[in-house]
């Protein structure tokens, strides 16, 4: 097993703040890929997606499932945005990464490419030690458990051993399960799934003292 804690960080309004609306801007590519591919009309686009995300848990799940869709045609459209215009700097998580004491890696359900081009944008393309897509997923995205063993076994790390930082509650339950440290960020009260709750990625700081043992090893207190 890999030395020393391993930090995993989602994507998407997890490193940028909400009101940065990158996911606004690819929600609504989303939609539109669904009303022309199926040539339907957006309330019908809208109840599709709907069905698909409750069942398979991402809408390119299940459009490959039902419609033989591509997922690097899908991808390919969705994410074609112009990040670098919607998406800010941010020093203060490049100081934030950089006091981290392990590595960091992304775990997206965007493409590799796609969280490539936003970590960029905010300036710590060279702070992050992985990034792991839905590619990488084999397009089994979260909340499926699948992923995140996968993403354990790919760093060499026991899941008491990593923190997890999300913003969507339903993907902290299979980390909570699996033992990881989870953080909901920009979440509600503490409570399972969630070990700490902070408003933005950069105050996670402040919570490490219960994910590490005196600064030493890798223990969790829960």
């Amino acid at each position: 097993m890999a030395s020393g804690p391993l930090f995993v960080f989602d994507l998407d309004n997890t490193l940028y703040p909400p009101h940065v609306h990158l996911w606004k801007v690819v929600d609504t590519r989303i939609e539109r890929y669904v009303q022309e591919r199926l040539d339907v009309d957006p309330l019908t686009a809208g109840r599709v997606r709907k069905d698909f995300l409750r069942e398979y848990g991402t809408t390119l799940q299940g459009l490959m499932h039902h419609h033989g869709v591509s997922p690097d045609e899908y991808l390919e459209f969705v994410h074609d945005v112009p990040i670098s215009e919607i998406v800010p700097p941010r020093p203060e998580l490049s100081g934030m990464l950089s006091s981290l004491p392990g590595r960091s890696v992304v775990f997206t359900n965007g493409s590799e490419s796609y969280a490539r081009r936003v970590l960029s944008a905010l300036g710590v393309s060279d702070l992050m030690d992985g990034i792991y897509g839905i590619e990488f997923m084999e397009y089994v995205a979260k909340p499926s458990p699948y992923p995140y063993g996968k993403l354990l076994r790919a760093n060499g790390v026991n899941a008491e051993d990593s923190l997890f930082c999300e913003d969507l509650r339903e993907n902290l339950f299979p980390a909570r399960e699996l033992g990881m440290f989870t953080v909901w960020v920009g979440g509600g009260e503490e409570g399972f799934p969630a070990h700490a709750v902070i408003e933005d990625v950069c105050d996670l700081p402040r919570i490490l003292p219960r994910f590490l043992d005196n600064g030493n090893g890798i223990a969790w207190k829960d």
